[in-house]
């Protein structure tokens, strides 16, 4: 009988069982780069039941099985999905090589292994309490370095504190796809694209920022470069190679990139002081590192180890679900359960206590005080308000701003820009139709960055999910020393009266909640005498804040 994996004698053991007449069954992976034509299960003797041992190296992975060499599926008997949007199955090997496989009773009672046993590492302040802006240079303006200073009023409006530069480097040729290629197809490291800028703007640009208040994250590209890299003739080692000394990616369907060879000491000594030349020259804040869930994870402490040499504050945001990059490397992962959560629920897979769940079932998976980058949009997904619809996505903003996690925007998602697809939209000319600019969600959006960023309850408070009687209604607390707020959200497209557990209100010392400092509905509802009860508007949001006297 198929079971999720476990650990075996030679390492994790896969096992897949079905009624049908199969030819071949592979196990494709972060841990063998996606491949699906390698590391091929065996088939038990007299049964449909194929199996596989494969050492795998600790920390989160994710993987499919690929049956008949194109169908990839779900691991049918593994309950725990990706939270990237790419619906992948999802394990921990721990450094003993034991599996853990997160399910849905992990919580504050019951944690996970990881919480159990480990704490996060220690991160700047600036960091907790930051919102991102993630932007690629030509799709938010025509000008270059010099146009994003000239948004810096802009920014402050908006109220993000961290502006995150997707990749400005020149691009390969070899292989390009489309006008501009794929942006992560790095030619030369130390150099810039120059239709966004000269060096001295950056310089310029990046001072700019920082005397608003500003940090600027530099987006790095980890584990390859473009197949024409000036490496790649000058110090051919630095490659993976073909048995035929060709230059090759090993992710499938990746044919312009060359893999950088992490046997090699002097290739990582070669990329780490091309990052600390960005850091010192530039003085940016931050690294955030592209597809870190197949870099080698030492390397990921050496290059932690370097930086903070030369700039103690730097952080580092690693483009992994995975929770062993807290406790030596990265201070943030990726966080896209939000975005899962949110339609399971408009579509009545999962219920109001499900929710809640879930979220803390993920929370007490991680390490303690692990810091999380939660996204509704990133580069490979689509638009938040495409995906949950269109009056969905003001409510899914009041939730990504006042849970917790370091929340990001994706350059757009502020005023439901429509035309981004994604990242491969940028391989060509694409610019962001400001012409369309919702100024309704603007304003929302702008309120509530203002209102975490401002206020500890939201970047260091406790949060406390409140139950209530509507099935498509969330609220939640946020609390910090003396400050108490309470978010309330409706999901649905009705009116609803909902009332409060009322244990957990006088749990809080919660009892009037006449002090509302925020509502997105028409506010014609009224309260019940007592606060216990609220009409809300479909899709309203709701904030109060307590007013201790």
């Amino acid at each position: 009988m198929s079971h999720f994996p476990t650990k075996g004698s030679q390492g994790v053991r896969f096992t897949f069982a079905t009624d049908s007449q199969i030819e071949s069954v592979a196990v494709a992976g972060t841990f063998n780069n996606w491949n699906g034509d390698r590391n091929f299960m065996r088939q038990i003797e007299g049964e449909n039941v194929w199996e596989l041992e494969l050492p795998i190296p600790k920390g989160r992975h994710l993987y499919k099985f690929v049956v008949n060499g194109d169908n990839w599926i779900l691991d049918p008997m593994n309950p725990s999905v990706s939270e990237d949007g790419q619906n992948n199955s999802a394990i921990t090997v721990t450094e003993h090589g034991d599996v853990l496989i997160r399910t849905n009773d992990i919580s504050e009672e019951q944690p996970g292994y990881m919480y159990d046993n480990y704490k996060a590492l220690s991160s700047p302040e600036w960091i907790k309490k930051a919102v991102i802006y993630e932007l690629h240079i030509r799709a938010f303006t025509t000008y270059g370095f010099n146009g994003l200073a000239d948004h810096i009023t802009y920014f402050k409006k908006l109220g993000v504190n961290t502006l995150w530069l997707m990749p400005f480097n020149e691009v390969g040729l070899e292989g390009r796809i489309g006008k501009y290629g794929d942006p992560y197809a790095v030619k030369d490291f130390y150099r810039i694209d120059p239709s966004f800028g000269t060096e001295e703007e950056l310089a310029a640009f990046i001072r700019l920022a920082h005397e608003n208040g500003m940090r600027v994250i530099l987006d790095w590209v980890l584990n390859r470069t473009s197949v024409d890299h000036i490496m790649t003739t000058s110090n051919p080692d630095f490659f993976t190679r073909t048995e035929q000394n060709e230059l090759y990616y090993d992710v499938p369907n990746r044919s312009y990139f060359a893999g950088l060879q992490f046997d090699n000491r002097d290739m990582r000594s070669y990329v780490i002081e091309a990052m600390k030349y960005w850091v010192v020259a530039f003085d940016f804040d931050g690294i955030r590192l592209d597809d870190s869930d197949i870099t080698p994870y030492d390397f990921l402490t050496e290059i932690k180890q370097a930086l903070q040499v030369v700039k103690e504050d730097l952080i580092l945001i690693s483009q992994s679900y995975d929770e062993y990059h807290h406790l030596e490397s990265c201070d943030l992962t990726y966080d896209g359960k939000l975005r899962i959560l949110i339609r399971d629920w408009i579509d009545r897979k999962i219920t109001q206590q499900e929710f809640m769940s879930i979220y803390n079932s993920f929370k007490y998976s991680f390490p303690q005080h692990a810091l999380r980058m939660s996204w509704l949009e990133e580069k490979e997904q689509s638009r938040i308000a495409s995906y949950l619809g269109e009056k969905l996505a003001g409510p899914a903003a009041t939730i990504l701003l006042t849970l917790e996690g370091v929340p990001c925007l994706m350059m757009g998602q502020e005023f439901n820009e429509p035309t981004l697809a994604t990242w491969a939209s940028l391989f060509d000319e694409y610019h962001l139709n400001w012409q369309q600019f919702d100024s309704e969600m603007f304003e929302h959006y702008a309120f509530l960055i203002q209102l975490r960023t401002s206020n500890p309850a939201f970047w260091k408070g406790k949060l406390t999910f409140i139950r209530n009687t509507g099935d498509m209604v969330l609220s939640v607390a946020r609390q910090y020393e003396s400050d108490t707020y309470m978010i309330v959200v409706n999901l649905s497209p009705d009116a609803v009266v909902v009332r409060f557990d009322d244990s957990q209100l006088d749990e809080l010392d919660i009892h009037d909640w006449q002090n509302v400092i925020y509502r997105t509905g028409t506010g014609k509802h009224q309260f019940a005498d007592d606060s216990s009860e609220l009409w809300l508007d479909g899709y309203e949001s709701v904030i109060f804040r307590k007013v201790n006297v």
